[in-house]
């Protein structure tokens, strides 16, 4: 069964292989086996043994605390949570989550407190990760990745996106309303994008299934969804099939609730006009 933190492991496997210099070929070759199996482990597909991992990170000069973290990733392949606590530098989690979003075939972005990261202006990015008391430093090379990850709406074969706002989002001056007027223009422009839908969820909706937190559903075309759960500087994926059910359904009572891709863009025009009204006085 691939797992999520299976697929995690795949993830920096490649990206230490390439930061090596080194075709799947190449290391296929120096660790003793064939091209399809290496490929298997970059997929997700096999979970290397504690002698093949060592074997992997012995090939490509991994040692310390990374060889640490990468054996440890290892061990609990097999596990259907990953769960991870903010940590020095890129969390394991962001790494693996760049990747999944490459390769989605569609993202459903339920969001409750900010707009979805896939469609954030730089400076409304920087001003929610300066509230998170990240070092200014950290800050700008979070923005950077951020913008950077927008690529997969704009290449020629972007990903599907279904981002859906709470009204409370379209409120909320963040950074200011100059900030957040951009922000809401923004969104709405994204929204013209055939592949990209964008929703708002009304007050006049009253309860609904994304006020129990923001949630991100990632489908693919080989393999099964994913779901990723974050709080802070904390994040979980979730994978196995039944726990993933309950987000899909959510997903779908939501959709149900929110406004049409039409009334929201006039919403969230109407409020980006009222925040540059508001900058004005």
């Amino acid at each position: 069964m691939t797992t999520a933190r299976a697929r995690g492991l795949g993830v920096e496997i490649r990206r230490l292989r390439k930061d090596a210099g080194l075709r799947l070929e190449e290391l296929a070759d120096v660790c003793g086996w064939s091209r399809a199996t290496f490929g298997r482990i970059e997929s997700g597909e096999k979970v290397p043994t504690d002698i093949e991992i060592a074997i992997i990170l012995g090939a490509l000069g991994i040692r310390g605390s990374e060889r640490k973290r990468l054996l440890e990733l290892a061990h609990d392949a097999h596990q259907t949570h990953w769960w991870e606590v903010g940590r020095p530098g890129l969390p394991s989690q962001l790494v693996s989550l760049l990747d999944f979003e490459r390769r989605a075939t569609k993202i459903t972005d339920l969001a409750l407190g900010f707009v979805p990261g896939l469609l954030q202006t730089a400076d409304y990015a920087r001003a929610v990760m300066r509230n998170g008391v990240l070092d200014e430093e950290v800050v700008e090379s979070r923005v950077s990745l951020r913008m950077g990850r927008q690529r997969v709406l704009t290449r020629a074969r972007p990903v599907v996106l279904h981002a859906f706002l709470d009204e409370s989002i379209l409120w909320r001056p963040v950074g200011g309303p100059r900030v957040m007027a951009e922000q809401l223009r923004r969104v709405a422009k994204w929204g013209r994008h055939d592949h990209i839908t964008v929703r708002v969820i009304p007050y006049s909706a009253g309860v609904h299934h994304a006020l129990h937190g923001n949630s991100l559903i990632l489908e693919f075309a080989r393999q099964r969804p994913i779901v990723h759960l974050e709080h802070r500087r904390a994040g979980l994926f979730l994978d196995d099939p039944d726990e993933i059910f309950p987000f899909v359904e959510s997903a779908t009572s939501v959709e149900e609730k929110a406004l049409s891709p039409a009334e929201s863009a006039e919403l969230i025009l109407t409020r980006a006009k009222a925040m540059e009204n508001s900058h004005d006085q």
